[in-house]
């Protein structure tokens, strides 16, 4: 507050404070600019556009500048999963649990996934995301990478490298987010994360609309031949949101893609033939890895490639051509404590080796149902927001230091099933690996898994959550696992503990 002295007028005060005449009436409610000695006047500090403020948001440090258009805030997430598995299979031994490809057997610690990254807006209406993964190799450092122009909530345009819209489990919802440690067969064979651009916006109240082209190999194409390019797309709607009811969700959605792509097949320890100077090369078309991340691989299909290495008068080797299509459906409804979600897809695989005349085909259908409950009584419709899940919030937060404040805790079981069928796999003359079906004993009849899980999830605070998880496959057809000796499996079980932290 100002006091007034005899003789002040609102336009000295106001120059001396930096601020205006109008708005030194507006802030005191004054009609007129008459002052009368001893009143006070209300001057509020100005705040200056080029200022930087520090705030705490979601538990993440953010950059502000003063006039709100441009932020920076620091983002990053840390899982670490420990694992037993067990299998039906014959000579269960340690030297048959030999694994040459160090990914097929699951009895292990893992640091599931550590991320390190920034995001926030620039020029008032672009946000932007820039991740990057710390485990892993050098060709998937960059996880997410994009810049959105967010002008009309309507329309907006994305680009770089970013989630394809596709489902609601992958594309809907986040990793910190998901409702069991591990998403469903589905999320096996979705595009995932790729380079593009998308159009995208809420046209009206409980709608939803992306369209996306992308390109499969983030490095490039692998085969000249074709466009390498993918367009997927995904809608929305949720009945609960246009009906009012504010503690529901009611969502439907219906999504496809389109794409085609190259695949490179490589020499492997576990090739199929070999000959003098010659090396077998194969790549995958299509596979599975059993639910929770335990046998790997539990199905897949490959194409026999070029042979390689074979002196200087062998060609280099060749991509195989694939197409795959698929459209899916998506359903979830909750009320208060409640939810139930499931999704659908059915897809076509075709690949072609050209050079040697070796083709794959294959019809894959996956779908799961869960159903889950908060059992401290948080309501699902407070986390649901333009056809995508957000984080648990617990109503009251565990208190790491008093131990004060129970967290949310939930409890879910979950369906979870894939089958291949109609498959077809052949090896032109020229290839020295040959097109070939693993994870089942009848390659004609395919592949299929059914998986039934129970989770446990403890949310501590937004930030922190503790994941139990326990699944149990049953294979439709005994195979001996990709790359060990492990014979006749037919049924697996899980058990797996998460420990997660995000900001």
């Amino acid at each position: 507050f100002y006091k007034v002295q005899r003789g002040d007028h609102l336009k000295k005060i106001a120059d001396k404070y930096g601020v205006t005449v109008s708005e030194l009436k507006q802030w005191n409610a004054l009609q007129s600019t008459t002052l009368f000695a001893g009143s006070r006047i209300k001057i509020y500090a100005k705040k200056k556009e080029t200022a930087v403020s520090i705030k705490n948001k979601d538990g993440s440090m953010v950059l502000e500048t003063g006039d709100g258009k441009n932020s920076m805030a620091l983002t990053g997430r840390m899982q670490f999963d420990m694992r037993s598995e067990s299998n039906n299979a014959t000579a269960n031994t340690q030297a048959n649990k030999s694994d040459r490809d160090t990914a097929g057997m699951a009895d292990q610690f893992e640091l599931r996934r550590a991320r390190i990254g920034v995001k926030g807006k620039m020029f008032e209406h672009f946000d932007y995301e820039v991740i990057a993964n710390v485990v892993g190799s050098n060709t998937n450092i960059v996880d997410v990478a994009y810049v959105n122009a967010g002008m009309y909530k309507q329309a907006q345009l994305k680009l770089g490298q970013f989630k394809q819209p596709f489902n609601l489990e992958e594309y809907g919802t986040s990793s910190n987010n998901i409702d069991f440690m591990e998403r469903s067969y589905i999320n096996q064979i979705t595009p995932g994360k790729k380079i593009g651009a998308m159009l995208h916006g809420v046209p009206a109240t409980g709608l939803t609309y992306a369209a996306s082209v992308y390109q499969q190999n983030n490095f490039g194409e692998t085969d000249s031949e074709n466009t390498g390019k993918g367009f997927a797309g995904r809608a929305t709607v949720n009945f609960a949101e246009l009906a009012g009811w504010g503690d529901s969700v009611f969502h439907v959605g219906a999504a496809g893609f389109d794409s085609e792509y190259g695949v490179l097949p490589t020499s492997s320890s576990n090739g199929s033939t070999t000959t003098t100077g010659t090396v077998a090369t194969n790549g995958t078309v299509v596979g599975f890895r059993s639910a929770g991340r335990g046998l790997a691989n539990a199905y897949r299909a490959q194409i026999g490639g070029n042979t390689v290495n074979a002196g200087p008068s062998m060609p280099s080797n060749a991509a195989a051509n694939v197409e795959n299509k698929a459209y899916g459906l998506e359903l979830a409804m909750a009320k208060g404590p409640f939810k139930i979600q499931g999704e659908y897809t059915d897809q076509v695989f075709n690949a072609n080796q050209y050079s040697v005349n070796s083709y794959v085909h294959a019809d894959v259908e996956a779908y799961y149902v869960e159903a889950l409950v908060m059992l401290t009584g948080e309501n699902y419709a407070n986390w649901y927001k333009n056809g995508a899940w957000g984080g648990i919030k617990p109503t009251s937060n565990f208190d790491l230091e008093t131990g004060k404040g129970k967290g949310a805790w939930e409890l879910g079981v979950r369906f979870d099933a894939y089958d291949v069928s109609d498959v077809a796999a052949y090896s032109g003359s020229g290839a020295a690996g040959s097109s070939r079906i693993q994870g089942s004993q009848d390659a004609a009849k395919g592949g299929s898994a059914k998986t039934y899980t129970v989770g446990l999830k403890w949310q501590l605070t937004p930030n922190m959550r503790v994941l139990a998880n326990y699944a149990h496959t049953k294979f439709g057809d005994s195979f001996t696992a990709v790359d060990t000796s492990l014979a006749n499996i037919k049924k697996e079980d899980l058990l797996m503990v998460r420990s997660q932290f995000s900001f």
